[in-house]
């Protein structure tokens, strides 16, 4: 097994959470060709998208498919509940950091120069976050999403509370989590576990380093 793609997605996080949780090696590589959209990656993944788990043959693309894949290959140590509603409220969790979290603060990105801010744009995509935490808050329980457990709903959240303390700053007020009481005690939990904490660390340096980059760049 490999899986393709870069340490700063938080799509890919989500499934080395998933990997590193339950003990497995699977190296992460990057996609081959030049770049995502390249002919060699596109036979991999038609979408051009990361990440994709390689194993037996085929591509098993998108992390909630890869996640729970493992989950069956692999179901030594479980990241999905035993109980069908706590499975579905895994999902349920994860679903809505894929639906009302990242792709709004992946819209922020965009906007980091307050020069050519669009305060259109960051104004709606700042509502469509509060929404979107608004919604998370209620479906959590600490200290981890769902309780005393990791599950598939850590493996998202995670990753997303990471890039919100990250970038959300940048467009006003320094505690991101302060009307979200919930989702910050998950993060401050999760900060504090070795496995996670081993992983933020590796995101962080991958972050600083990009950061060298575009700086360099101009």
């Amino acid at each position: 097994m490999k899986l393709y793609g870069a340490l700063l997605s938080p799509y890919v996080a989500r499934v080395l959470l998933a990997v590193r949780f339950k003990g497995l090696d699977i190296p992460l590589v990057p996609a081959p060709g030049v770049g995502l959209k390249s002919p060699e990656y596109l036979a991999i993944n038609p979408y051009g998208k990361m990440p994709a788990l390689e194993t037996d043959g085929t591509a098993i693309i998108e992390s909630e498919v890869i996640c729970e894949f493992l989950d069956e290959r692999f179901p030594e140590r479980k990241i999905l509940p035993g109980d069908d509603l706590a499975r579905a409220r895994a999902r349920i969790i994860s679903r809505a950091a894929d639906l009302y979290i990242l792709p709004a603060l992946l819209g922020l990105l965009g906007q980091m120069n307050p020069v050519s801010r669009d305060a259109r744009l960051v104004a709606e995509k700042m509502a469509e976050l509060k929404r979107g935490r608004d919604g998370l808050e209620t479906f959590i329980d600490g200290p981890w999403c769902m309780g005393t457990g990791f599950t598939l709903a850590d493996c998202a959240m995670v990753p997303a509370c990471f890039f919100l303390e990250k970038f959300l700053p940048a467009f006003g007020g320094l505690d991101v989590f302060a009307d979200h009481p919930r989702m910050g005690a998950v993060w401050r939990h999760a900060q504090n576990d070795p496995m996670v904490a081993d992983l933020l660390k590796q995101m962080n340096g991958a972050l600083d380093d990009f950061m060298r980059r575009r700086a360099a760049n101009g």
